[in-house]
């Protein structure tokens, strides 16, 4: 009697995927790539804003350290999407919106500032920084000249 191939032992299957589970799998992660993308995107300006804020405070805290060291009044100027300390400025990333909040002392008809003084002290104010539906505040004291992000 002969033996036939099949006869005694099973056939091995192929190994793979079918096309249909391919195209299952791609379309599974097309969905969770639509519903992930946005937030991401949020994610990023997110930490954007977090960055430019802390410049800003950074900033502020550098004018008053060179207001006291030097003896003479240094300003924070505000002027669209830049901020300026003496000769140095620093623009702000595209996006984000940059304005100043200042007593009737830090008013100014061309250009709103906060000026530190070398004793320590400042005219105070508010920075703000807006991007998409978030804002960030820096505060400034004006008995003490601190700076700090408040939420």
């Amino acid at each position: 009697m002969p033996i036939s191939p099949t006869n005694g032992r099973r056939q091995k299957k192929a190994a793979g995927f079918t096309l249909i589970e391919i195209l299952v799998v791609l379309t599974i992660v097309a969905l969770a790539a639509a519903v992930v993308a946005p937030t991401l995107g949020s994610a990023v300006g997110w930490g954007q804003l977090q960055r430019e804020t802390g410049a800003v405070v950074s900033g502020l805290r550098a004018a008053r350290a060179q207001a006291m060291t030097s003896g003479a009044s240094v300003d924070f100027v505000v002027e669209g999407r830049r901020w300026q300390i003496g000769e140095t400025v620093t623009k702000v990333s595209s996006g984000v919106i940059l304005t100043l909040d200042v007593p009737p002392a830090g008013a100014d008809t061309t250009r709103p500032f906060i000026r530190f003084f070398p004793d320590g002290r400042s005219t105070g104010g508010r920075v703000h920084l807006v991007r998409d539906d978030r804002t960030e505040t820096v505060q400034v004291n004006w008995i003490a000249g601190h700076a700090r992000q408040t939420r």
